[in-house]
């Protein structure tokens, strides 16, 4: 197992990923936090952990809902463990994203809009994940869906303070 994480994990991003394409990289590392579903009046603490992989071609997480700290025996009916995988796209300028868990995969493209990092699925383009802001410390996450008037409906939110 130590080989198989020593080759998937890097040290750093890769030279030949440009700065200015460097998204995620402010990400890495551990957080804990809060995640509101607006939908359905539900929230949940959690924990969400970002490394460089793939010669630091690539970011993967793991996000875990609820955190392992504050799981219980009853389900929580926004219990989650998955893992998103972003590998940079050099041809494109933009990130080729999938997110997986269990019975489930979304693919995303993952390109910068403003001061916002703007995900949107790839089967259906008025789905979309944005990391509003991303500070040193914190970040704020969306869950959005664009409605037919162009305006965007936050479905959950994630607000997110640095562990490590």
């Amino acid at each position: 197992m130590d080989n198989f994480i020593e080759t998937l994990t890097s040290k750093d991003k890769n030279a030949a990923l440009p700065e200015e394409d460097n998204y995620f990289g402010k990400l890495v590392g551990s957080w804990k936090l809060d995640y509101f579903d607006r939908n359905i009046s539900s929230s949940v603490k959690g924990e969400w952990h970002f490394a460089w992989v793939l010669e630091g071609m690539a970011i993967q997480d793991v996000i875990i809902l609820p955190s392992r700290e504050t799981t219980t025996e009853t389900p929580h009916p926004l219990a989650e463990y998955g893992t998103t995988l972003r590998v940079y796209n050099p041809a494109a300028h933009a990130w080729d994203v999938a997110y997986g868990y269990t019975g489930k995969i979304i693919r995303l493209e993952a390109r910068k809009q403003k001061d916002m990092i703007v995900l949107t699925n790839i089967e259906d383009e008025r789905r979309k994940w944005v990391f509003v802001k991303i500070e040193d410390d914190c970040f704020h996450w969306q869950n959005v869906t664009v409605k037919d008037d162009g305006q965007w409906h936050v479905n959950a939110d994630i607000y997110a303070e640095r562990i490590q």
